[in-house]
């Protein structure tokens, strides 16, 4: 469920946007009971507003409405298990994947950094939006000056295909300074930010783009990071 797609397709105004914001992140969270009334104070509004949003959207009503959201999003996420990642990445390490998961779950409340240039800003940019779905504050495209520690060291995830574009090594670089954990998600697992990285996922990729070759990179880390959040969202359920 993206709540940007929607807002669009109900053309929802700001209120009624704050609103869905956060059912969806109580759904997504995998709250069992989520009452009106708390969504209502949640997102300052009234329960009449709830209930015009829900029919707004199609829905009979707010139980109609909690109801089919849950069950898709039940749906998606049993699709994401489903999903053979030996198909996605060089090498399946389940290992990895879950420990992007629980550091993303650990910098929740700081401000998680993803790094892209060139088409790698298509991944960094969904990536940030599906976060703030769930409630995590990330920023994409993190130039040097804007990188900041704080008390608390957070997570910079870099994307490069080649795993050796200077600027992403420059910033990579300065996380570290940081303390920032750092992971890269690159096409060439032996490349200069993937031996810098904590972490690294290799992602299996066709060919160059200026070749008019089939390039599978972006699209298969948007998958995998639809397969993260799958793992991220069980969590925040446990935890609930």
């Amino acid at each position: 469920m993206n709540l940007i797609d929607l807002s669009k397709r109900y053309l929802l105004n700001e209120t009624e946007h704050r609103v869905l914001e956060c059912i969806l992140r109580a759904v997504e969270h995998g709250d069992a009971k989520v009452n009106i009334r708390a969504i209502a104070q949640q997102s300052f509004v009234s329960t009449t507003t709830v209930i015009k949003l829900s029919k707004k959207l199609g829905y009979q009503g707010y139980s109609d409405m909690m109801y089919s959201l849950r069950r898709h999003s039940e749906a998606e996420r049993d699709a994401a298990a489903g999903i053979d990642l030996t198909s996605i990445l060089e090498t399946v390490d389940t290992a990895c994947i879950e420990a992007f998961a629980d550091e993303l779950l650990r910098c929740r409340n700081r401000c998680i950094f993803i790094v892209g240039l060139g088409f790698s800003t298509i991944a960094s940019s969904y990536f940030m939006r599906r976060l703030a779905t769930l409630g995590i504050l990330a920023y994409d495209g993190a130039p040097v000056d804007m990188m900041r520690g704080g008390n608390e060291p957070s997570l910079t995830i870099i994307l490069s295909k080649s795993g050796e574009t200077r600027d992403l090594v420059d910033i990579a670089l300065h996380a570290q300074t940081l303390h920032h954990k750092l992971y890269t998600i690159t096409a060439h697992g032996d490349s200069t930010l993937a031996r810098m990285s904590d972490n690294r996922l290799v992602i299996r990729t066709g060919g160059s783009v200026a070749y008019n070759v089939p390039d599978f990179f972006i699209g298969r880390t948007i998958i995998l990071f639809e397969y993260i959040l799958s793992r991220l969202v069980d969590r925040l359920q446990q935890e609930s």
